[in-house]
């Protein structure tokens, strides 16, 4: 399987809550890098704290949360996604943001995704 298609399975299985397809395409250890301002945001460390603690506390603040990607990109040893956040938060407000994800791949495996969004926009939606 090619980084680009890791990367497109990766997204298909998030967005089916195929937990066993994506966390199989993880490292253990994998860093996930949020932008600051993101809701529960930081850096966190292994697929457990992402995907156990991170993604459940902060989803709880949505009623609809979508990564929507539009264009993929391959550099090797890491791929560069663009695309859309679309979601409706628990205040009934809506968003739609521009995002970029950069995942870092070794030995065709997740090891980095790093965020950059305008995480403005998803607060708003909050309040």
């Amino acid at each position: 399987m090619t980084n680009v298609e890791l990367i497109k399975k990766f997204y298909h299985a998030f967005k089916n809550k195929d937990q066993e397809t994506y966390l199989e395409l993880c490292d253990d250890d994998i860093e996930w890098q949020l932008s600051e301002g993101m809701p529960n945001g930081g850096v966190f460390v292994g697929k457990d704290v992402v995907f156990k603690e991170y993604f459940p506390k902060m989803l709880s603040n949505f009623k609809e949360f979508h990564a929507i990607p539009e264009s993929i990109r391959d550099m090797k040893d890491h791929i560069m996604v663009t695309g859309k956040y679309r979601g409706i938060s628990k205040k009934d407000k809506s968003f739609e943001v521009s995002f970029s994800h950069v995942y870092h791949i070794k030995d065709e495996k997740i090891v980095q995704f790093r965020q950059f969004t305008d995480t403005e926009k998803i607060n708003e939606s909050l309040n």
